[in-house]
């Protein structure tokens, strides 16, 4: 039938054109929640999952009346007849929804309503043709699982979508059975198994509503008791686990092996398992409360005191002490039982004691067991001890000191004491005190008896012996072997050699006097150009007082020349203390280049042979070869060769001479520089290259210095991969030698090559500073 647009249309409607929405009216507009921009261009389909009508049926395929629900933009529920009409155009078509009267479920069930909103049990309404979800609260949607937790998700759902089994389920029978027959159902602790939420548990009231003699709508209150449930299930299993633990714990106290016994707080016995029965005759002897079995056993402490009554463990345990491990002894006639004792109090929630427990573990045939062996452990350990131990040992009788046992280690040390002892076996029997010359059998004893008192280990301190020709320092361990009732049976005597120990200790206390001995030199060193250059100040400060520069500028040139001195002295002994430091460290550095040997050494003793001659003495400079090129610091060899000139001067006397050789051999240069001073004695000539040492100490000498130079020289020969060595007689002179490579480099450092010949001279100053005018 075609139909006609020729007056206002008052009902809601859409018209579509190709199964397209091309207008809509206000009213369908205020029905439905959806603005037009919403609607307009979708097509039925769309529409009709938009109203939640896809469950029921889809717009396009109404031809004539549809009685249905359909859902708001805000999930209300309204319950609709759809009527299909055809235009005049092609293809055209208009829908009318026209809402029932009366038929709002938020009107008709104002109880339903007021639970629904409070959200404190779960209420869902479905229609009960096709059991469609109308409505529900978010209790109920939450029970429904993750997916449908939410109204626009769920409503206008069926509830076989809701459960992951409905066809053929219990469910459906049920739900069916309310819709059928019109009678409620109540089902208490239901299993629920949805698509999303799993299984749980509900107690759940399905209410028929009854409109016209017929089944309208299902009403289903929902309560989870799935937490109930699961507390229930648990509570049982823990009973039945707590049973099951019972039945096992007294099967294990009755069959154990050691004796366990409970008491209550008034001293009587409530449990006893069958150890305790057999152990303590409880049968025969009618033992029902704390000190009955006084009346058969004794009971006697680790030191054999007999135990009173009211320190029976049963009776401390009952004042609220712990015992573990208490050892006691049980004498009943003519037999023994040695027993650990555990015990431990029991309190309620208050605090109020309530029960004691004891646990007794029958040690006699341990302890017997323990004393046969501990003879038998103590003489294998030493036996195997002299036959590996890698120490001198021997075993003494007591307290004859009488010599029983000794290894190879003690005997080759017993041999270079006593050269005449030909073998181990004539060494036995033997006084010990006779063959250790430095055995104070006096001192032993009190030792002996020192390490029984603290019950530990001890040395005899270190003594000095010499054994084989050396001199060697030995500790001896003298350690008691002692028995079972607390005697000394025997003596075993440990000798270790600490000769390196000692030996290194003795290094570095010598040492540390060294660094004393140079900390006091420095500091002389220190204050004398100090005070030289702070009297110097005053000096010149008195002449500015009185006016009187002009006066005294003989005095001033000393003055200034002194000053000068001393500026270079202290300049010398910072660079060499940070020098020595530097190398010492790893961070002094080299700066090689290939130069003439030859010249620099040449140069160096032409820069100061006027110095020389100004002290009333000569040097010369001879070579066997005109040039060679080596691989070279230049600074730091015109330092070593300065440090040595300098050094010859010092201990020289006016009319001396020095002598300066550069000699080329085989992959070597040999540098000499040779005096006829005063000499080195022998016992110094293994030192003067050490950190801090200085020779001449007592004579009055042209010179000062802090005992670093010849170290520093040395190190920085060894730095160019040479050695220097040292003759020397005492009154005959010196010669000191450097042998240093004769290699090149390839990588060249031109940093020396333009030297100004002021740096050489005020090297010169600086390294003969601390010589005295």
């Amino acid at each position: 039938m075609k139909y006609t647009l020729k007056r206002k249309i008052e009902e809601p409607f859409l018209q579509s054109k190709n199964s397209i929405i091309i207008g809509v009216n206000n009213e369908f507009i205020k029905l439905t929640g959806y603005s037009k921009d919403e609607l307009i261009g979708k097509s039925l389909y769309e529409i009709s999952f938009m109203l939640r009508l896809n469950d029921q049926i889809c717009i396009d395929n109404i031809e004539n009346d549809y009685n249905c629900y359909m859902f708001t933009k805000s999930c209300e529920t309204r319950e609709i007849t759809i009527l299909c009409k055809y235009l005049e155009h092609e293809n055209e078509k208009m829908y009318f929804f026209k809402e029932r009267v009366n038929s709002r479920i938020e009107n008709k069930f104002h109880v339903i309503n007021k639970l629904l909103s409070e959200n404190k049990v779960g209420i869902g309404i479905y229609n009960a043709s096709n059991l469609i979800l109308l409505t529900a609260n978010q209790l109920y949607l939450d029970l429904l699982g993750e997916y449908y937790d939410r109204k626009e998700i769920a409503l206008g759902k069926k509830i076989s979508e809701f459960l992951h089994i409905w066809e053929g389920s219990k469910a459906k029978e049920v739900w069916m059975n309310v819709v059928n027959t019109g009678e409620s159902f109540y089902g208490k602790e239901i299993k629920i198994q949805t698509k999303n939420l799993g299984i749980y548990y509900i107690d759940n009231n399905i209410i028929p509503v009854i409109e016209a003699g017929k089944v309208k709508y299902i009403i289903s209150i929902v309560e989870d008791v799935t937490e109930k449930i699961l507390l229930r299930k648990s509570s049982e299993k823990t009973e039945k686990i707590i049973k099951q633990q019972k039945e096992e714990l007294d099967a294990i106290i009755e069959n154990m092996s050691n004796s366990l016994m409970i008491f209550d707080k008034n001293g009587s016995y409530t449990t006893f398992n069958k150890s305790a029965r057999d152990t303590f005759l409880i049968e025969s002897i009618n033992v029902n409360k704390i000190g009955d079995s006084l009346k058969q056993y004794r009971y006697f402490d680790v030191n054999k005191q007999l135990i009173a009554y009211e320190n029976l463990p049963a009776k401390r345990v009952i004042k609220g002490e712990k015992l573990l491990g208490y050892r006691m002894v049980m004498k009943i006639n003519d037999s023994v039982v040695y027993a650990d004792v555990n015990g431990t109090p029991i309190y309620d929630n208050e605090g109020n004691f309530i029960a004691g427990i004891l646990c007794c573990r029958d040690v006699t045939g341990k302890i017997k067991h323990e004393e046969d062996l501990l003879i038998k452990t103590q003489y294998n350990f030493l036996n195997s001890m002299i036959d590996n131990l890698d120490l001198p040992v021997l075993r003494l009788s007591y307290p004859d000191f009488k010599i029983t046992d000794i290894n190879q280690k003690a005997y080759n040390f017993v041999k270079g004491l006593k050269p005449e002892i030909k073998s181990i076996s004539s060494l036995k029997g033997q006084n010990y005190t006779e063959i250790m010359p430095d055995c104070d059998k006096v001192s032993v004893l009190k030792h002996i008896r020192n390490v029984l008192e603290k019950k530990e280990t001890s040395y005899i301190k270190y003594r000095s012996i010499v054994a084989s020709g050396k001199e060697m320092f030995v500790q001896k361990i003298y350690q008691p072997i002692v028995g079972i009732n607390g005697e000394i049976t025997e003596i075993v005597v440990i000798i270790i050699d600490v000769t390196k120990e000692i030996k290194d200790k003795l290094h570095v206390e010598e040492n540390l006097k060294m660094q004393e001995e140079f900390l006091a030199n420095i500091t002389h060193e220190l204050k004398t150009p100090l005070n030289v250059i702070f009297s110097s100040s005053q000096l010149f400060e008195l002449y500015l007082k009185n006016n009187s520069l002009g006066d005294n500028k003989d005095k001033i040139r000393k003055i200034i020349y002194s000053t000068r001195q001393n500026c270079y002295r202290l300049t010398k002994l910072i660079s060499n203390i940070v020098d020595l430091s530097k190398i010492e460290s790893g961070f002094f550095e080299l700066n090689l280049s290939n130069e003439n040997i030859v010249y620099i050494v040449e140069d160096i003793v032409q820069s100061v042979s006027e110095y020389v001659q100004s002290k009333g003495m000569r040097i010369t400079f001879d070579t066997n070869s005109e040039e060679k090129i080596i691989a070279c610091d230049t600074d730091k060899i015109e330092r070593i060769i300065l440090n040595l000139i300098s050094n010859a001067i010092k201990f020289s006397e006016p009319g001396d001479e020095i002598y300066v050789d550069v000699f080329d051999k085989d992959g070597t240069v040999e540098i000499s520089v040779k005096d006829n001073g005063i000499g080195i004695a022998k016992d110094c000539l293994n030192i003067i290259f050490e950190r801090f040492k200085q020779v001449d100490k007592s004579f009055a000498r042209n010179a000062e210095g802090s005992g670093i130079g010849l170290c520093l020289v040395k190190s920085i020969v060894e730095l160019h991969g040479g050695k220097i060595r040292v003759e020397s007689k005492l009154g005959k002179g010196s010669k000191f030698n450097i042998e240093l490579p004769a290699r090149a480099i390839s990588n060249l450092n031109n940093i020396h090559k333009n030297r100004q010949q002021n740096s050489k001279i005020e090297m010169v100053n600086i390294e003969f500073s601390d010589i005295y005018s």
